[in-house]
């Protein structure tokens, strides 16, 4: 049985809702599960399942309740809840002894399914989080009209049609049948009637389906490079009435179809409008098969008649655009003819009424029909629309002098879109005059495609033409000469790309060079696999690096840097300067995408070792701040901090502003992590001295704004110092330039300083913006190094917003010595309750000391709420002398609230006792404001002595 349920409405709500079972937690907006804090893989359908019935614990859901609900809009069998719900049963496992059930969910014939575990709810209702769709303007646009379609009025008219029935339309047809112009007016007329915006992908320069998730990412705005890249395009056009155009499906079917059916059930607005030479097979699809365009069914017609045809209107029309003469009726018997001869193709008949320009109908009538009929006898296995279409091909190739040809077959390299200079690239080996001339020669006469709207890269090969002239080239003696040349020519490309980086703005940047990536893959799948050179590909993978982060491909760049290396070792001599250039781009791109693990140990080892081979600054310096970041992410700030002071060596030797400024900043970071904050302070200052008015260079290219990353350290610091007001106000500017210069980047390392700040200071609804904004930003761009940090903070703003603490405290306690070392760290101070003996450790150790002063209160605290009071005080007095030797004001103040509150719940003796803080004799601090997040929770009541209070 099939039914067809009810469309959910549009989800306008987007406060955090976070439902917890067991070990689970369930972020409803985020759309995500987590067991002990470790992502659990659900499909989407499976999410909204799980979401149902939690929604309703202990309560029977029936399946066809639950059909409505989950697949919302879309055509299902029954059986589907039943599949879905064994893979969430799968994913799920067995619950626990202390989880209160045998088994998560419950199924009862006749009743439906029950959710079994006792859950909480918590609802974030105040958290202001951003839009989780992006503007219309982040979609990638089709390409603009340059004609009026002919002929096909009924065509989208049928397509509209079937778009309101359905919500997956695919348009079928031969090549060259006009697929992509029809979906495109289809789609222009609808996004009008509907006001559904449009998003376009173009799979036709792919070289592979494992590229398919990340263009159609793409294509609306969506981060290309997360771990789930299906979850990422689902939270962009969650709630959105949305058109997606792809177009070419044919070659990626296999990847492709899954994809689609599982967006359709994730979001119940979007219409897919797809073209393809067969259909996707994917349920509920609805196919729209493309026939020619009409032809005369007699050549002896008017020329009043014969022009009703859709086939001859299109000759005459593209006839007159290639400065063809007027047509009288002894035209009309002519046109009808070649109309037929060409079975009403609209490429083929574009292809034959470029010649009318040039040549009279009856030339063109009896040449075509000539060679119509020869390729027609060579070739009776081929389909007869096929057939047409090649001998179309054939027909106007012929026509081309040696020149045109040579030209023509050697711009298939290009996967995609290119330019003038793209195409007398190469052809460097022609006359630039000549090889122009052939550019505008081939564009007449419709063998090149001309984008008037697109002022980057207007020409490209349909794909039908690309093909045919990518088999005259491999047929050609110049095949493997026009790979490499293509893959040179890719090189100059982003050598140049990379030198704009300090003139234009990260989006200009991206408009200029972003459709370069298939053609950069394309050129290194020729350097490493079908023709290597370890040279060429080394140096493509290094000058390309900007392009892959830019468009959050950071995980696939690294798998290529790793073959180029591979690569560059297996040669009898290997070259140490690419070798050594490659390891630092692997530094970088582990660091964003696996983090600090053995593998990127042993690499940044080998990139110093080679750099100092070498004795070249640049790679020293890369080297020695990727050994300096690697160790600041694992928590071994002593060795971060010794391996700054030869990178500030090696700067101050040179006369790089920028290599001093990246230098300042590893400085003050590492400085900063040691608890040697005033240290800290002076580098971040004399960073943010030096970079005024400097911009992006090749040094910092792949990393934030200068003044930025600096001020990110420095309102950290200042914060610590106990300037609390200049802190917020130094967090406030980062992230207002931030903001200003429209790079992720920047926009997450301001936040990495901003957020604690804020969130130290108790400025709660400036956290909950900026939490929102960090999320959602490394979530877009896919900055998975940067997304960790963000939820760090997600956590500190649960805790400083919820009603009741406890169980949030409970939660993270229960998975606190999973965390590693800078997680712990930064929890402590955002509650004193996240706290282990092995934080205590490292200060033995010399490590975590930027956060001492707050282990030693979080022990303090831990020995109070056990009565055991002496000792708590000894551990108050123990974090305010750290902090008073740290100059760690803002520490100081807390460890010395702490110890106030506690003496406070003594009774009077012992308050007089311990009426100074026994270290100096100084008098104790009191507190200048209220109780900010990350002091101690609720305390014993006065007089109750030494009873333990109740955690928060």
């Amino acid at each position: 049985m099939q039914e067809r349920a009810a469309e959910s409405p549009e989800r306008t709500d987007l406060a955090e809702v976070r439902w917890r079972f067991g070990p689970f937690i369930l972020k409803e907006m985020q759309r995500r599960l987590e067991r002990s804090g470790e992502s659990v893989r659900l499909g989407p359908r499976a999410f909204d399942l799980l979401l149902q019935l939690i929604k309703r614990p202990g309560e029977f859901i029936g399946k066809d309740e639950l059909l409505s609900a989950v697949w919302a809009g879309v055509v299902v069998e029954e059986s589907s809840v039943r599949v879905h719900m064994s893979m969430l049963r799968k994913s799920l496992g067995r619950p626990g002894e202390g989880d209160g059930c045998e088994e998560w969910i419950s199924n009862v014939p006749q009743r439906g399914y029950r959710f079994n575990a006792r859950v909480h709810r918590e609802s974030l209702d105040a958290v202001e989080a951003p839009p989780p769709f992006p503007a219309p303007s982040s979609f990638a646009k089709p390409p603009a009209r340059l004609t009026e379609l002919v002929g096909r009025e009924a065509d989208v008219q049928s397509i509209l049609s079937a778009l309101e029935a359905n919500r997956l339309v695919t348009i079928v047809g031969t090549g060259g049948i006009g697929k992509t112009s029809v979906a495109i007016h289809a789609a222009e007329r609808y996004q009008l009637q509907r006001a559904a915006p449009t998003a376009f992908a173009d799979l036709s320069s792919l070289i592979s389906q494992d590229h398919v998730p990340g263009t159609l990412a793409r294509s609306v705005g969506a981060a290309a490079d997360m771990p789930d890249t299906l979850q990422a395009i689902v939270q962009c056009l969650a709630g959105q009435k949305v058109l997606l155009l792809i177009d070419n499906c044919e070659h990626v079917i296999d990847v492709l179809a899954p994809l689609i059916n599982e967006l359709l059930i994730a979001l119940p607005e979007l219409r897919i409008l797809a073209t393809s030479r067969e259909s996707i097979r994917v349920t509920a699809e609805y196919v729209v098969r493309l026939p020619p365009l009409a032809v005369p069914d007699a050549e002896a017609v008017p020329l009043a008649k014969a022009l009703k045809w859709s086939s001859v209107r299109l000759l005459v029309e593209r006839a007159k655009a290639a400065g063809a003469g007027m047509f009288n009726e002894a035209h009309a018997p002519l046109l009808a003819r070649i109309s037929r001869q060409v079975d009403g193709i609209p490429l083929a008949i574009e292809l034959v009424a470029a010649r009318l320009g040039v040549q009279s109908v009856g030339d063109l009538a009896r040449t075509l029909d000539d060679h119509m009929r020869l390729y027609a006898i060579a070739n009776r296995a081929v389909s007869a629309r096929h057939r047409t279409l090649a001998a179309a091909l054939d027909w106007s190739i012929a026509l081309l002098d040696e020149t045109e040809l040579r030209f023509f077959r050697r711009l298939s390299v290009f996967r995609g879109r290119f330019d003038v200079a793209a195409a007398l690239g190469v052809n460097a080996d022609m006359d630039g005059d000549v090889a122009f001339d052939a550019l505008i020669s081939l564009t007449n006469k419709s063998l090149i495609f001309f984008d008037t709207s697109d002022s980057v890269s207007p020409y490209r090969l349909l794909d039908t033409t690309r093909s045919y002239a990518s088999a005259l080239l491999e047929g050609s003696d110049e095949h493997a000469a026009m790979l490499r040349r293509h893959a040179s020519y890719m090189l100059d490309v982003m050598k140049t790309a990379t030198a704009e980086l300090a003139q234009l703005a990260e989006q200009a940047w991206g408009e200029r060079y972003a459709y370069s990536l298939d053609d950069v893959r394309f050129a290194l799948e020729v350097c490493l696999v079908r023709q290597p050179d370890a040279g060429l590909g080394a140096a493509l993978v290094i000058a390309s690096m900007p392009l892959w982060f830019h468009l959050s491909q950071v995980a696939e760049y690294r798998d290529r840097v790793a073959a180029a290396l591979t690569l560059v070792e297996q040669q009898p001599e290997p070259d140490l300067e690419s070798a050594t250039w490659l390891r630092t781009a692997l530094i970088t791109a582990l660091l964003n995408t696996r983090g600090s693990n053995d593998d990127l140990n042993a690499v940044c080892d080998q990139a110093l070792a080679g750099a100092l081979a070498l004795k070249m600054p640049v790679l020293e310096l890369r080297a020695r701040w990727g050994r300096c970041t690697h160790d600041m992410f694992r928590g071994e700030y002593a060795a971060a901090l010794r391996h700054s002071q030869p990178v500030l060596a090696l700067a101050q030797s040179g006369e790089d502003p920028a290599a001093l400024i990246l230098s300042h900043r590893v400085s003050a970071m590492a400085n900063h992590f040691c608890g040697k904050f005033d240290v800290s302070r002076q580098h971040s200052e004399a960073s943010i001295a030096i970079s005024a008015g400097a911009g992006r260079t090749h040094a910092n290219m792949l990393g934030p704004d200068a003044s930025v990353a600096a001020m990110a350290v420095l309102c950290r610091t200042l914060w610590v110092r106990g300037d609390t007001a200049n802190a917020l106000e130094v967090a406030q500017a980062a992230v207002s330039r931030a903001d200003s210069l429209a790079n992720s980047l920047s926009v997450c390392s301001a936040l990495y300083g901003a957020c604690p700040v804020a969130l130290w200071s108790g400025e709660t609804e400036l956290a909950r913006r900026w939490v929102a904004l960090m999320m959602e930003e490394a979530q877009r761009r896919g900055l998975l190094g940067w997304l960790r940090y963000a939820e760090w903070f997600q956590q500190g703003l649960q805790l400083a917003t919820a009603g009741d603490r406890h169980p949030l405290v409970q939660e993270v306690s229960a998975r606190f010595a999973t965390y590693d070392a800078p997680r712990r760290e930064m929890l402590v101070t955002f509650c004193p309750d996240w706290f282990d003996d092995q934080l205590i450790e490292r200060l033995a150790q010399g490590e975590g000391l930027w956060c001492a002063a707050e282990v030693w209160r979080a022990a303090g605290w831990r020995s109070e709420r056990r009565g055991m009071t002496d000792e708590a005080e000894g551990f108050y007095l123990r974090a305010i002398e750290t902090a008073r030797q740290q100059g760690a004001k803002g520490w100081e103040l807390r460890a010395a609230r702490s110890l106030a509150s506690m003496r406070a719940g003594l009774n009077p003796e012992q308050q007089a006792e311990r009426g100074r803080d026994g270290t100096d004799g100084r008098p104790m601090p009191m507190p200048e404001s209220p109780s900010r997040p990350g002091d101690a929770p609720d305390r014993p009541q006065p007089g109750r002595g030494r009873r333990s209070g109740r955690s928060g």
